[in-house]
């Protein structure tokens, strides 16, 4: 019988992300002062998405394949005689595979361009908002034509309310979603062509994670036309649809396709692991004599496969993971190949017996 997993670990973890969010929040918004109360239940929902979402981590991290790949990369990434490289490797990792998303551009332009909008505006408008609803940035006026922002309570410039940095500062989040409305819809029209997609895709998975994105998009551009073109008509009730939005996917983030974004960075382990293992001691397959494999990996690799309740050794004291692929293929073939003999040695011994 499979034993319960205890998560009482990572309920205690969520539990204290929220609490340490709380306190920042109170602590970089100077008590409270530079707090406005009409963004209340964002803050709410932030807090406790913010609390699932490690939450989530915390889960993922106790899978023995994920826990032995986090501990690895850590012991690998601290080592002072590689330390240079290492960080070198983790900096061309997090430019390549995550700002860049090589790895997407090598299956097309198009699909690469669709996530690279919807990531970068996404990412900027979290940078944007967070701090905003917080309190941790807010803007004063200064003098007639001037504003100027402060950052956790310290000045940090001035600028023309009439300037163009001015005008594009109040309207960043207005181009983020222009850039993610680009993005969405690029991705909702190949899911709706592409047969390969249509093949896998789910409509909760999906579909889903892109209608919320355009839904808070929508209605932040509304926003912003309704104080600009018509003099705040229905200002209140699109403020409470965005704010309704904003809130269901805070609440959907971490139990949805849009925690891949969250898992990503950890691909940076993964790779440095990976390179290392180059250069590691190699593990020698005993059938063949041939290096195909590091020894540091193959140890992981048995130890996951041990926690995971599998059992696979053999009858000459290895492990059916000692073997290199090759051989693991030729020992498949004899072992299906000696099936018939057998039966046919079962069936002329039952004959015997009658």
């Amino acid at each position: 019988m499979k034993a319960q997993t205890n998560h009482r670990s990572a309920i205690l973890i969520a539990l204290a992300a929220s609490a340490a969010l709380t306190a920042l929040i109170i602590a970089g918004s100077r008590n409270l002062e530079h707090y406005d109360a009409a963004l209340f239940g964002y803050t709410v929902a932030s807090v406790v998405a913010f609390g699932a979402i490690v939450f989530r981590y915390a889960i993922w991290l106790q899978r023995p394949s994920t826990r032995v790949y986090w501990r690895r990369g850590w012991a690998l990434f601290r080592n002072r005689k590689s330390l240079v490289a290492n960080v070198s490797s983790a900096g061309k990792t997090f430019v390549g595979g995550f700002a860049l998303q090589k790895f997407i551009y090598r299956r097309g332009f198009s699909r690469w361009l669709m996530h690279q909008l919807i990531m970068w505006g996404c990412i900027i408008s979290a940078l944007i908002t967070f701090p905003l609803v917080f309190g941790w940035v807010h803007f004063e006026l200064e003098g007639e034509r001037g504003y100027r922002a402060y950052v956790f309570g310290f000045a940090v410039n001035s600028m023309d309310a009439r300037s163009v940095i001015a005008w594009v500062t109040f309207h960043a989040l207005d181009f983020t979603a222009i850039m993610v409305l680009i993005g969405c819809g690029m991705a909702i029209h190949r899911r709706l062509h592409d047969r390969g997609a249509i093949a896998l895709q789910q409509y909760l998975l999906d579909f889903v994670p892109h209608l919320l994105l355009i839904a808070i998009c929508v209605t932040g551009l509304m926003l912003t036309a309704s104080s600009l073109w018509l003099h705040g008509y229905m200002y209140s009730f699109i403020s409470l649809s965005h704010q309704a939005v904003v809130i269901m996917t805070l609440f959907y983030l971490p139990f949805g396709k849009l925690f891949h974004v969250i898992q990503r960075p950890a691909s940076i382990g993964v790779e440095l692991y990976q390179r290392r293992a180059r250069e590691l001691p190699q593990a020698i397959c005993p059938r063949c004599g041939v290096e195909f494999v590091a020894e540091m990996w193959l140890d992981d690799l048995k130890t996951v496969v041990g926690k995971l309740g599998f059992d696979y050794r053999l009858a000459n004291g290895h492990v059916l993971q000692d073997y290199c692929p090759r051989c693991k293929r030729v020992m498949r073939g004899l072992a299906y190949s000696a099936l018939p003999q057998s039966k046919e040695n079962v069936f002329r011994g039952s004959r015997g017996n009658l």
